[in-house]
């Protein structure tokens, strides 16, 4: 009997060891994810929230973990004021170029503005307005990101594709001393908690840690929605050139929206060409192998001028760079034709295809490529020629 029952406490210690070690094993994994800061808001008047009845911590300058439900706060001239939900009269000041952090162990996130938010909240208050920096886990994160780039229906092998370029992406950015990484196009688009689904959470669990790396080093992971045919060589678009972004067929075919056209009067010309007065011709000077203009001259009232594709499809704020021209005449003013002394005013209508810069892993592609039956790894060295997916380190950076 005695026995047994050293044989039983023998068994029972060796099952409490296995799971400290497990868990022991997750908790230095989850310590060791690499954190990123998420700039989620610059604004001069701001409001923050707790979801329900789980109150906020907030801490810095006057405050030292004081429980709140929410807290607004407004930059007025010089002056930059907070005050809390319970008791609106008592309005504090904050000095410039100090940090406040905002904590909540509610699942459900942080409120700021009409988004919810997971981790941490720095609030920076600056010269130029209050920055609102989310700081939490890059798993976490990237669960956001993929469901807010990439629609969350689509087949789980792109939305693994997009999680280990978008993991890529994030890690390699180091923007400031305030903050890593922007949550709008100009880096990738971060929801918080909105866009977070079951299979987008699944496609980056299943991803965990993976990168794209060339010679060791984790590469520019540039993406974009549609390239229109082909994707386009780095050095086309930009100065530098990285042989893994090299323009490669796209299958982007089954794109809605891959042929698109944008009109603009000649008043609406004259407004965003003032120098020269309007545009009333288009010349293209060059192009490049996939047909996306590099350089263009336009000829206007008073002259002429020359520029870049890039920097036309920023003014005109065109989809993408792979776009041609046309002048027609303008119905609203045919009726003044009779009178010799009145010029016929004429439209421009721009046609085009694709959207985005066209670098790198085109979406549309990689969807048709995952419902074809292709797996996330040869989707992604389809697209960034020549690279290696490896678990991240540090010393890739």
């Amino acid at each position: 009997m005695g026995f047994k029952i050293i044989k039983k406490f023998h068994k029972f210690y060796l099952i409490g060891i296995i799971i400290f070690c497990v868990f022991q094993n997750y908790s230095v994994s989850a310590s060791r994810e690499p954190l990123i800061r998420v700039l989620i808001s610059k604004n001069r008047n701001l409001r923050i929230r707790s979801d329900k009845s789980i109150p906020l911590i907030i801490k810095g300058q006057k405050f030292s973990n004081k429980k709140i439900k929410g807290l607004t706060l407004k930059k007025e001239s010089n002056r930059t004021t907070i005050f809390f939900d319970k008791d609106k009269q008592k309005i504090y000041d904050l000095k410039n170029n100090k940090k406040i952090v905002v904590k909540s162990s509610d699942r459900r996130g942080i409120w700021v503005g009409q988004k919810r938010y997971p981790g941490i909240l720095n609030l920076f208050v600056l010269d130029s307005g209050i920055l609102v920096v989310n700081v939490l886990g890059i798993e976490k994160y990237l669960s956001s990101v993929v469901g807010s780039e990439m629609p969350a229906k689509w087949p789980l092998e792109a939305l693994k594709a997009q999680a280990i370029a978008s993991r890529t992406y994030a890690l390699k950015q180091t923007e400031n001393q305030f903050y890593d990484i922007d949550s709008t196009q100009k880096n990738q688009v971060y929801n918080g908690l909105e866009s977070k689904t079951y299979k987008t959470s699944r496609a980056v669990r299943s991803t965990r840690s993976l990168v794209l790396t060339y010679k060791n080093k984790l590469i520019s992971a540039l993406f974009h929605s549609s390239s229109g045919g082909m994707t386009e060589n780095s050095q086309d678009v930009w100065k530098n050139k990285y042989p893994y972004l090299s323009s490669v067929k796209d299958f982007d075919k089954n794109n809605p929206k891959l042929r698109w056209q944008k009109k603009f009067s000649s008043e609406e010309l004259q407004k965003l060409f003032p120098k020269i007065g309007g545009i009333k011709k288009i010349e293209i000077l060059n192009i490049t192998n996939t047909g996306r203009v590099k350089n263009m001259k336009i000829f206007g009232k008073y002259g002429s001028d020359q520029i870049s594709g890039v920097d036309i499809r920023k003014r005109l704020n065109l989809k993408s760079t792979f776009m041609r021209f046309e002048f027609v005449e303008d119905k609203k003013y045919i009726s003044y034709n009779d009178n010799s002394n009145i010029p016929i005013e004429k439209k421009l209508i721009v046609l085009g295809q694709g959207s985005g810069h066209g670098v790198g892993m085109s979406q549309w592609g990689a969807k048709y490529m995952a419902s074809k039956g292709q797996k996330a790894e040869r989707i992604l060295k389809h697209f960034y020629r020549g690279v290696r997916i490896k678990p991240f380190s540090k010393n890739y950076l």
